[in-house]
């Protein structure tokens, strides 16, 4: 083993005996991972910074905890986000109670299509459609895995203007998304 790989894994074993997963010490700017879970949106998307340097991250109560843009600014553009909040109970609740909240603040949402699926890795999630908008040229087609890792709500969603994007193309956005059940003794 070279002296740089030792490293590597003295670090990583550094890692988990001091609490920090292995998942934050990638330096993949474009990632999105913690304990439970891991998203990267496909190439051509950028990050979103929501903090500046040096401020903690934000509160999994106080928003997205992470935000990607395509096409910035333009017509066709794009916005991916991770939600992330405290959750009990079951996805199917999960499901009901995030589709009453959509359809109460949003005026003019329609949910086209909820279904109950698998990610990639096997985890139980919620693939929702939902359309929204009351005047003409500014309906928005909302596509997101609605996740429950047994300790948190985890939306991850893809908006833009409806007839720029497809169902395909959500989909193939959003399916690096990887979730496991989140490790208890992390709060």
């Amino acid at each position: 083993m070279t002296t740089r790989g030792a490293l590597t894994l003295l670090a990583l074993v550094a890692a988990f005996f001091v609490g920090v997963s292995p998942a934050h010490a990638a330096t993949d700017p474009l990632s999105y991972d913690d304990p439970g879970m891991h998203f990267k949106p496909p190439d051509g998307w950028e990050r979103v910074p929501l903090t500046k340097d040096g401020e903690p991250p934000p509160s999994t109560t106080e928003g997205p905890v992470a935000v990607w843009v395509f096409d910035r600014g333009k017509i066709d553009q794009r916005v991916i986000s991770i939600s992330v909040k405290p959750y009990e109970g079951d996805l199917e609740g999960l499901e009901r109670e995030t589709e009453s909240d959509m359809r109460n603040n949003t005026d003019g949402l329609f949910v086209d299509k909820h279904q109950l699926l698998k990610l990639g890795n096997g985890m139980p999630a919620y693939w929702i459609r939902t359309s929204e908008g009351s005047e003409l040229g500014k309906y928005f087609r909302r596509y997101e895995y609605l996740v429950y890792d047994g300790q948190r709500s985890i939306q991850v969603a893809m908006v833009g203007h409806q007839g720029d994007f497809e169902e395909k193309d959500a989909h193939a956005a959003l399916d690096s998304l990887y979730v496991v059940a989140y490790p208890r003794a992390r709060q």
